[in-house]
């Protein structure tokens, strides 16, 4: 009888368990409208490397690569997630224009190395590590630990 109920126990376990993420890669033609849009605006010179299509459980988002060395994250419906390209130069409109004028007026030297949207608002890293979180309105709110 325990074995028939540790048995039991293990499938029901197994059934529940939400399966491993599944990346997929796909073409550009097959992100969502809204991440084509995205890349056809902040970046046309750019080709994509390569497009994944993360399948899970509690997930379903796109990661794209583009010539340049961009990773940008896409959520299911192509509203991009996050920025991040390391030589600090985001296109013009990536960041929101607030938070562009922040780091512009305190850290004029310093360029945007990633950016990406969280509910309560932006994390931003800069060129020098400096991580900063702003609102979704653009205020600054403080350094990241």
């Amino acid at each position: 009888m325990k074995k028939i109920l540790l048995s039991a126990l293990a499938i029901a376990t197994l059934a529940v368990t939400p399966t491993m993420a599944e990346d997929v890669a796909i073409t550009a033609q097959k992100l969502p409208q809204a991440a084509q849009s995205f890349l056809k605006a902040h970046y046309p010179q750019n080709k994509v490397l390569s497009a994944l299509h993360d399948r899970d459980v509690t997930d379903n988002d796109y990661t794209v690569y583009l010539d340049d060395g961009t990773k940008i994250e896409f959520d299911g419906s192509g509203k991009w997630e996050s920025v991040k390209n390391h030589n600090g130069k985001m296109p013009a409109g990536v960041v929101p224009a607030e938070i562009q004028g922040y780091i512009t007026a305190h850290y004029p030297s310093m360029g945007v190395e990633k950016i990406e949207r969280k509910r309560y608002g932006y994390e931003v890293e800069l060129t020098n590590d400096l991580d900063m979180k702003f609102s979704l309105n653009g205020k600054f709110l403080g350094l990241d630990d």
